[in-house]
């Protein structure tokens, strides 16, 4: 009698979980479809088919053939991928982990123009948490071995690249932002004939920032300018690059102007700057006249260093000057 109440017991208790998953796995797929289905400007994502699984412990989401599109006035983004796996433990149902292994394909249309990107990797893994209010809390992307394509051709591949962003603590209008790059090839097509051999593979690339002035609403789309006219700077906590014989480190402040140019200073410390000035001539930055002079005062700063060049670094007017030196010329971003 006593194992037939154990084992009552126990097909009640499996009936009650597989119950609770079987309504909360029919919640979830109502959410998800009603998410992709809401009529958002410029916002539209569909699919081609959607399963659930994962009993008895977990929800697992396998989307086949997503698309996402993204539209404003002059611009379009399509994304398009075979398959996106989403899986959550169901005693934790605000955190998500995404499988983002394989190719993804990106159009941009802009102004009449279109080009492709495609994206390949070995294993791509992202983790999203929100809050109680359904607020962006943090995400993550790792992605090993990267590959990217630009039109077809070879544009870069690297060894590995994670990023993370947090909403910070003190205010929701801005997020902690960090980047990190390992062994980062460019391909010879995007560089110039000078630049082929000193700058085609960027050892490490580790940068931590705040990004400030950002909307309430992570989901709102908000335009450039628009960051840029309500205060938006991104407060560069710590900047680490070893590209080349070149390693710099450095730390400040960074907005845009309006014309859409970089403005702002930072602290740095660079050893190898003489190709930094290499560079700077193979690119124009430098014209014949000033070499001499800027190689003179720089060759100066880092004597007094022994050989570690720590100097301000300013962007003002459309111009990146190092210490007093003009060094580069800045292009507008075009980013709206």
């Amino acid at each position: 009698m006593r194992y037939i109440v154990l084992i009552g017991a126990v097909i009640a208790l499996m009936a009650a979980w597989t119950g609770a998953w079987l309504y909360v796995t029919g919640q979830v797929r109502t959410a998800v479809e009603a998410y992709i289905d809401e009529d958002i400007t410029g916002w539209k994502i569909n699919y081609k088919t959607l399963r659930i699984g994962g009993f008895p412990f977990r929800i697992k989401i396998d989307v086949q053939k997503p698309r996402l599109v993204l539209s404003g006035k002059k611009w379009t983004v399509r994304w398009e991928t075979n398959h996106i796996d989403a899986m959550r433990n169901l005693w934790q149902p605000r955190h998500v982990l995404f499988d983002l292994t394989g190719q993804h394909q990106i159009t941009l249309n802009r102004a009449g123009q279109t080009h492709h990107l495609m994206h390949d990797n070995d294993l791509a893994m992202s983790s999203i948490e929100i809050d109680e209010e359904g607020r962006l809390r943090l995400l993550s992307l790792d992605i090993t071995s990267p590959e990217l394509e630009f039109d077809g051709k070879g544009a870069a591949q690297g060894k590995r690249l994670q990023i993370h962003a947090r909403r910070n603590p003190n205010s929701v209008r801005n997020v902690d932002l960090a980047l990190r790059g390992e062994q980062i090839a460019i391909s010879e097509i995007f560089l110039s004939r000078n630049l082929n051999v000193l700058w085609r593979e960027i050892q490490l690339l580790d940068l931590n920032t705040t990004v400030t002035g950002l909307p309430d609403d992570m989901a709102t789309a908000m335009l450039a300018s628009q960051w840029r006219d309500g205060g938006g700077t991104v407060e560069v906590r710590q900047l680490r690059l070893q590209w080349g014989e070149v390693d710099i480190t450095a730390r400040g402040s960074l907005a845009l102007d309006e014309r859409m140019r970089l403005i702002g200073a930072l602290t740095a410390q660079i050893k190898g700057h003489e190709k930094l000035i290499d560079l700077a001539v193979a690119t124009g930055g430098l014209r014949d006249g000033s070499v001499i002079a800027t190689r003179a005062v720089l060759g100066l700063l880092a004597a007094a260093g022994g050989g570690i060049l720590s100097v301000p670094v300013r962007l003002q007017d459309g111009q990146l000057f190092l210490g007093p030196a003009v060094i580069a010329k800045l292009q507008p971003l075009a980013l709206d």
